[in-house]
């Protein structure tokens, strides 16, 4: 951490600190800056540090996601990564993924003859999720009326 060339700073020893051991410890920090100059790093909190930690992790986990090759119809869902819990149900998991009943994913494990949609008009891959919400607005209008 370094200090602005232009700041006024003035350290004092306050002798009323006794006893307190956070105090203590920046009184000592104090008198060893008024006889050897302040310090080129200065301790933070446990806190601080662990802030300091999470926001680079994010920082590297969005540079990775953001350049990865891997997950994109994920990350065309879900662009900025986040620790917060998302509480999607299984089936949006399921759609996110590209991992559920879909003829591409069923036909992979050799559990569907073809990867057509099951209106025989294109294969059906999760990069065609347009065609997929398509046909899940065409079901959900049919159901309603």
């Amino acid at each position: 951490m370094t200090l602005l060339g232009n700041a006024r700073i003035r350290f004092g020893w306050v002798k009323a600190h006794i006893g307190i051991k956070g105090n203590e410890i920046e009184d000592t920090l104090v008198r060893k800056a008024k006889t050897d100059g302040i310090p080129a790093r200065l301790p933070f909190p446990k806190s601080y540090l662990k802030n300091q930690l999470l926001q680079l992790s994010l920082s590297r986990w969005q540079a990775e996601w953001e350049t990865g090759e891997t997950g994109r119809s994920v990350y065309s869902i879900i662009p900025k990564i986040s620790n917060k819990q998302l509480h999607w149900s299984r089936e949006c998991t399921q759609f996110a993924t590209g991992h559920g009943p879909f003829p591409s994913y069923l036909k992979r494990f050799g559990l569907h003859s073809t990867d057509y949609c099951g209106c025989g008009e294109i294969p059906y891959t999760t990069q065609r999720d347009d065609h997929l919400l398509y046909h899940i607005a065409t079901r959900n209008q049919a159901h309603n009326s």
